[in-house]
């Protein structure tokens, strides 16, 4: 079997796309995936070398294609990964549906994201596509606000890369004192840059803490840069408290392991997730987190984090103050993380995917 995969964000800087890509790859190579597989840089040439340094394990059968597309005929099946189906394709299609935010909560997109997924959405059920989601909650909202039929429709989860893992704390506040010049404890928070995250309700939740609290921790913000113009260091210092955030920008991958373990409380008040990578990242390492109990969160940190409602600040503030200031629970937490992170993996996600795979061979095949 010939597999095509869009790798357009797995090799570049990777946002939460580019990890479920890297980590699909990986989980096929782990479990020898004997067909061959070629990587299409849909959005733009990759640097040369860069296949190489990204999957330095890579075996014969997986390569990167010379062109940017694939045609009809030269793989057996495309898994479109960034809501990009080439125009020229017309074999059996598997589309990847991170979340289906662009329809159900259209006020957190551009106008241009959202034409990009629709477009994308309409040509593949128009092909025929199967589609995988990442948890149950967003197989429901295809339903909800798709109209996609269920069978048509495979929950295969995310998981964390095996480098998030536990890490000794006073290690890592020595490690992140050093790369960032942040020798406070600190509360974190990762991800994009975008309205999404609910960054705004975090930094009035943190300037809501008692003084005397607030005083003895920093609130971290790492994340690249999002669309409609989050500035959450603008607004910091609206809330009076921007002496107290420390803003990191986007943070390499050998870095964030030992941020989030070296946090005293992980927050993710996130309005909407398909999945939520980072949280299930910050329960790889131990993170005592914070996290909404909203969408497909519950699913992925089960039990192992502190559950707040995103839209009210008071319940955020309070589940902030409750865990800053109780070690017995940051303890507990820091032990069921890992437990949790643990019922995911991304070779479990690779055998899930390569069986949605033959399955839609086997029914184009049928047809």
């Amino acid at each position: 079997m010939r597999v095509g995969i869009d790798i357009s964000k797995g090799l570049g800087s990777v946002d939460g796309i580019g990890r479920y890509i890297r980590g699909l790859v990986r989980g096929l190579i782990e479990i020898g995936w004997d067909g061959e597989v070629v990587l299409y840089p849909l959005f733009e040439a990759a640097p040369e070398g860069r296949f190489e340094e990204v999957f330095p394990d890579a075996p014969a059968n997986f390569r990167l294609a010379a062109a940017r597309a694939p045609e009809s005929g030269v793989v057996d099946l495309f898994h479109a990964t960034t809501y990009s189906v080439p125009l020229r394709w017309e074999g059996p299609l598997v589309l990847a549906l991170h979340d289906v935010t662009f329809v159900s909560h259209p006020h957190l997109h551009t106008l241009e994201n959202r034409l990009h997924c629709l477009a994308g959405l309409a040509r593949a059920a128009c092909r025929g596509a199967r589609f995988v989601v990442a948890s149950e909650n967003t197989r429901r909202e295809c339903e909800r606000h798709l109209d996609l039929p269920a069978e048509r429709v495979d929950v295969v989860p995310d998981a964390a890369d095996p480098g998030f893992r536990p890490i000794d704390q006073d290690l890592a506040r020595r490690h992140v004192a050093r790369r960032f010049g942040l020798d406070e404890p600190y509360v974190l928070a990762v991800g994009t840059l975008e309205p999404r995250k609910n960054l705004g309700a975090l930094i009035a939740a943190f300037a809501a803490l008692p003084e005397a609290l607030r005083r003895t921790v920093r609130l971290a913000i790492a994340g690249g840069g999002g669309w409609l113009g989050v500035e959450p260091a603008e607004v910091a210092r609206r809330a009076g408290i921007g002496d107290r955030v420390s803003i990191l920008g986007r943070v390499a991958d050998d870095d964030l392991p030992h941020l989030y373990a070296g946090a005293e409380v992980f927050a993710f008040p996130s309005l909407y997730e398909g999945f939520g990578l980072p949280a299930l990242e910050a329960l790889a390492c131990g993170a005592p987190a914070v996290v909404s109990n909203v969408a497909s969160l519950p699913e992925v940190v089960g039990e192992a984090a502190v559950p707040v409602d995103p839209n009210d600040p008071g319940s955020l503030r309070a589940a902030l103050e409750r865990v800053l200031g109780d070690a017995g629970l940051r303890a507990r937490l820091r032990a069921a993380g890992p437990v949790q992170a643990a019922r995911f993996s991304w070779r479990r996600t690779a055998e899930e995917t390569a069986a949605v795979f033959r399955r839609h061979l086997a029914e184009a095949g049928a047809r």
